[in-house]
């Protein structure tokens, strides 16, 4: 018995540092819910096992098996903290340097050592030499690009770090850039009459940095970037108007970036195709250039791994550029408005009639709804055409490059799915929980396009009560418009998620994988999905059957009460790669 204890320890701890949690709840985006459940760590310290903890912790970091680094750092910061096992405490600390690549994950260790520590007073030996050693082990550059790239965190920052812990230099370049911090570049440079070179190289680089930050020429300010490899953290807000500046950046910007800086970009007209009478701005080309270029590097995409789903939400928020409706996000989902051109206020699209019936959610007509539907379906084919005429080749860019992604970073399980969905019409175009600019439509789709494309047996069928299968096309555009022609009128209707594993056993059909995936209240029919996936496998001698049920705008689901089975409370870049582990074993392992 107590060895199973100190297993289930292990394994609780190992999905803790992979998720953010030891339970059977997946909440997506960004949540301090790992703060309040059970701590796995404190356990196999008690246990004697505080070194086999800390060398999980090692492991999951370097072969980066974390969708979530908080929780990582959090019980880095306890085993910091354990007072009672100075192996363990000492083991901690020399890991701090290898998780905390940046002073963005040192901050918020030193978060949560402070949170753990809040019954003693000061700063120990340990952690002031850890903080110095942190410090002096960098490059002095990499150290001064640091104090001025990421100069807070949260409420820490560098001056503070260097008061609190007494770092004390390794060198005359660490001690220059700690009296920069503390006292100003004017007065560290005073100190030094005779500089060195190594001094006098930190000295033009934090000029560049004060130039850069104090300028309003973004040419002069952009030759500064490309001379001293500058990020776009120096770069102040006024500056990113400047076309100058956005060209420099690219020059060594990630794909990923790239990606994420597409909406900025078009905003300010950076990625337009003039029509033929207008003169093309040879900045704005060569920016196109560099844009373009990036996202046809497949051997980047797939060395960054980007994720497919990462790709797609990078496309929407660019297709969203071109709407003439704003969207504010608020709960699960969120409300549209149209911006009034007279004022540049928000008023609402809906008419006051319009807005009486909303208040009667179940008294609304399948043909009132069908041309809600049909508006939002026009407004959707709107942005799209505009995203593709204001730069065809950009649009087609960065669809081959989910092509790529799909190919190169998805991994195949080998296993039998069937994918059992169910959107409401309601819902066409609401965000959903963990990612406010895609739809439940495109998530599901996404989902079965993926599936379609990787492995070798996926099914896929519509739920309400009950299930009917699908056809099952093989483009991403075609899929969405099979599942939006099955969309119910609203989300009050019976959804029953045990609905898939019990037309699985009636159809006698063998699944390694049921995945669920729900825009709706999800209602409990005759039988729990956790009893009906026992009896499943039992009956069809299938002990392994796992289950995934994602309420793509659900806050909490409580559906897996049985093991092998997964609740996941919306979506979000992360999701896939939390099913795949759990679809493959590797949830509670390393």
């Amino acid at each position: 018995m107590a060895n199973e204890h100190i297993s289930n320890s292990k394994e609780r701890l190992i999905r803790f540092l992979k998720t953010g949690t030891d339970k059977s709840f997946f909440l997506p985006g960004k949540n301090k819910h790992f703060q309040y459940v059970g701590n796995a760590m404190t356990q196999m310290i008690n246990d004697g096992r505080g070194l086999e903890a800390v060398e999980c912790i090692k492991k999951v970091h370097s072969e980066k098996l974390f969708l979530k680094l908080d929780p990582m750092l959090m019980f880095l910061a306890l085993a910091c903290h354990s007072n009672n096992d100075m192996a363990v405490k000492k083991a901690a600390y020399a890991l701090v340097e290898i998780v905390c690549e940046t002073p963005v994950e040192l901050f918020k260790w030193l978060k949560q050592v402070k949170t753990c520590s809040q019954l003693t007073k000061g700063i120990g030996r340990g952690l002031r030499s850890t903080v110095s050693n942190w410090y002096n082990s960098k490059d002095p550059m990499q150290v001064a690009e640091f104090v001025t790239r990421y100069k807070n965190v949260g409420n820490w920052s560098h001056k503070d770090v260097f008061r609190l812990c007494h770092v004390k230099p390794a060198n005359d370049s660490i001690a220059f850039i700690i009296k920069v911090v503390c006292k100003g570049l004017k007065s560290a440079t005073e100190a030094y009459k005779e500089p060195s070179a190594d001094i006098q190289k930190l000295i033009t680089y934090f000029e560049a940095v004060d130039f850069v930050r104090h300028t309003e020429d973004g040419f002069a300010a952009a030759m500064k970037l490309e001379e001293m490899e500058l990020h776009k953290e120096h770069i102040p807000v006024s500056l990113l108007s400047s076309k100058e500046i956005w060209n420099s950046l690219l020059l060594n910007m990630p794909v990923g970036e790239v990606l994420s800086s597409l909406p900025a970009l078009s905003r300010r007209g950076f990625l337009t195709v003039p029509d033929g009478k207008a003169q093309e701005d040879p900045i704005v080309r060569e920016i196109c250039h560099k844009v373009l270029q990036r996202l046809k590097d497949s051997e980047a995409i797939e060395k960054e791994k980007i994720s497919p789903y990462f790709i797609y939400i990078a496309i929407r928020n660019y297709v969203h550029v071109f709407s003439e409706v704003k969207t504010y996000h608020h709960g699960k989902g969120g409300s549209r408005k149209r911006e009034n051109p007279s004022n540049n206020g928000p008023v609402s699209s809906s008419s006051p009639s319009q807005g009486k019936k909303k208040k009667r959610k179940g008294r609304k007509t399948e043909e009132g709804q069908g041309d809600a539907m049909t508006t939002e379906k026009k407004e959707e084919a709107g942005m799209t055409a505009k995203a593709r005429a204001n730069n065809p080749e950009l649009y087609d860019a960065i669809h081959d490059a989910f092509k790529v992604a799909v190919e190169k970073n998805t991994s195949t399980t080998g296993k039998s799915y069937l994918l059992a969905v169910k959107t409401a019409g309601s819902e066409f175009q609401k965000g959903i929980r963990g990612t406010p600019s895609i739809s439940a439509l495109e998530v599901m789709s996404l989902m079965a396009t993926i599936l379609k494309n990787k492995e070798r047996n996926v099914d896929l069928g519509f739920f309400t009560a009950t299930l009917s299968p699908m056809k099952f096309p093989s483009e991403l555009d075609n899929i969405i418009e099979e599942i939006y022609s099955r969309a119910v009128p609203d989300l009050t209707l019976a959804c029953d998620p045990a609905a898939p594993v019990t037309w699985a056993l009636e159809k006698k059909k063998p699944y390694d994988v049921f995945l669920v995936m729900s825009d709706g209240a999800e209602t409990l029919g005759e039988d729990s999905p956790a009893s009906k996936l026992l009896e499943y496998r039992q009956q069809m001698n299938l002990p392994d059957t796992k289950m995934v049920l994602c309420g793509l705008a659900a806050p909490k689901l409580d559906f897996a009460q049985a093991s092998g089975m997964l609740d996941i409370g919306g979506f979000d870049a992360t999701v896939p790669s939390l099913i795949h582990q759990f679809i493959t074993g590797k949830l509670d392992t390393l």
